[in-house]
């Protein structure tokens, strides 16, 4: 009963706070065909554009993009799209700033860094709302402050995920070197691994999306969590593209994301026919049904536009002026320099992307 009960809290706080996905962030490299389960037709008999989408984790945390490809919204768009698994938040921007993918999805503390930088990359959409990310301690762990970390090993899912722009961003903020005062250590996001590793002590506090989360309470582990009040109402997910294709093709940019907006919609107002399709598209993550379908309602519910007046995809410039803000505190900040975000944020598809029945 106290297992149910904290995984349910969780839930709870998730909700409120944000999400990621029930993948590892050190995502195999592996890519999934449209081809696997209902492979795309032209409705006009017209040849599908052959596109890749980058995602920064697979199955579940990403279910727009699977239940686009297999209700076929994306072939209702003209496109054929392959979904290809990444390797965590920085793979993905790093390859769509370098032009090697035009599109990809991704936690936007990913892209603060190449933003920093001055490289061309955009949002387009904004899929989640809050932060994804958590940064957690045992419940009967002494630590009760970021500051208390000091000489103390971080575990993350991989150095190159979307949690660690944010583990520095907390820890510069609290007055911590991240490169000498702590270690982050890669520990993955298998659950087992991660209560071994807080077992031994070989960790002493993680930071890992919300799939991370519930799997560890899932198995009854009680945690606490450090992150200040001020991360909670961060933006967190969204879709991005380089600025060349923005310039040359936008009618891609316009397609995806309206197939994402779609498959959104359809999830939203059918949870029962969604979690269908998951189980079909990757099975290895409902072989407990019960499991992954609380993976799959929490990002259903942090995907759910809060004001939906204003469509799917909203950005919301004040959460990027504070996501920013937050990542310039700190001796070591994540942002060096001020950063325009007129450049990155770019609403011009968002009308086009709602309309659709």
């Amino acid at each position: 009963m106290k297992k149910i009960v904290a995984l349910f809290s969780l839930l709870a706080l998730l909700l409120v706070t944000a999400c990621g996905g029930p993948a590892t962030n050190e995502a195999s490299n592996s890519s999934t065909s449209s081809n696997s389960t209902n492979k795309p037709e032209a409705s006009d008999n017209k040849e599908l554009e052959k596109v890749q989408l980058l995602l920064a984790a697979d199955g579940t945390a990403m279910y727009y993009t699977y239940i686009a490809r297999d209700n076929g919204y994306f072939a209702d768009e003209g496109l054929d799209v392959e979904l290809v698994s990444g390797k965590g938040g920085t793979y993905v921007v790093q390859q769509v700033g370098a032009e090697t993918v035009d599109v990809g999805i991704v936690a936007v503390a990913s892209l603060l860094p190449a933003w920093d930088k001055d490289v061309d990359i955009q949002a387009v959409y904004q899929i989640n709302v809050k932060n994804l990310f958590d940064f957690m301690v045992p419940k009967d762990s002494s630590i009760t402050e970021i500051s208390q970390l000091k000489g103390k090993v971080i575990g993350v899912t991989d150095l190159g995920s979307g949690e660690v722009p944010m583990v520095r961003s907390i820890l510069s903020s609290a007055g911590l070197n991240p490169d000498k005062d702590v270690t982050l250590r890669a520990i993955g996001s298998d659950a087992t691994s991660v209560l071994a590793a807080f077992e031994k002590g070989t960790v002493d506090a993680y930071s890992g999306g919300a799939h991370d989360l519930i799997s560890l309470y899932a198995k009854g582990f009680e945690s606490k969590s450090l992150i200040p009040e001020e991360y909670k109402t961060l933006p967190s997910t969204a879709i991005i593209a380089n600025g060349k294709i923005i310039k040359e093709n936008p009618e891609l940019i316009e397609k995806i994301s309206r197939a994402v907006a779609k498959a959104t919609d359809f999830s939203i107002k059918d949870p029962d026919a969604a979690f269908e399709v998951m189980k079909k598209a990757v099975p290895e993550q409902y072989t407990d049904e019960k499991v992954g379908r609380l993976f799959l309602d929490t990002f259903i519910g942090l995907s759910t536009p809060i004001e939906p007046e204003k469509g799917y995809g909203y950005i919301y410039r004040d959460s990027w002026e504070q996501l920013v803000k937050q990542f310039s505190a700190g001796e070591q900040p994540v942002v060096t320099k001020e950063i325009d975000l007129d450049k990155y944020l770019n609403t011009s598809f968002l009308e086009k992307i709602n309309q659709f029945e």
